[in-house]
C-alpha cells in the first residue's frame, strides 16, 4: 500500500472532532470543549475572553493534540504577532 493511499485510508476511518464541525458551537459549548481539552482553564478565566479568542484557541488545542506528522498544521492567525516582548518595569 503505498504512503499516499495509507494516508488517504487514516484520515477516513478517523473519527471526526466536534470541535471541527462546521455548524457553530455556543460559547458553552466552546468553554466545554477547551475545558476538557485543558482542565486547568476554569470557566471563571476563559468568561475575560470574547467569542472569536475563544474560538482561535479551541483551534490551536484541536491542532496541538494531534500526532505530529502532515497533518498537524496550524497557521499563525495575521492579527498575532509570532514574537512578543516586554519592557522591564522599573
Amino acid at each position: 500500500m503505498s504512503v499516499t493511499r495509507s494516508l488517504l485510508t487514516e484520515q477516513a476511518s478517523a473519527e471526526p472532532n466536534p470541535s471541527l464541525s462546521t455548524g457553530p458551537m455556543t460559547r458553552e459549548q466552546v468553554v466545554e470543549r477547551i475545558i476538557f481539552q485543558n482542565p486547568t482553564a476554569t470557566p471563571e478565566f476563559l468568561g475575560a475572553f470574547d467569542d472569536e479568542a475563544l474560538r482561535v484557541y479551541l483551534q490551536r488545542l484541536d491542532a496541538a493534540s494531534e500526532p505530529r506528522g502532515r497533518r498537524a498544521v496550524w497557521v499563525r492567525r495575521g492579527s498575532s504577532s509570532a514574537i512578543h516582548t516586554a519592557k522591564r518595569r522599573r
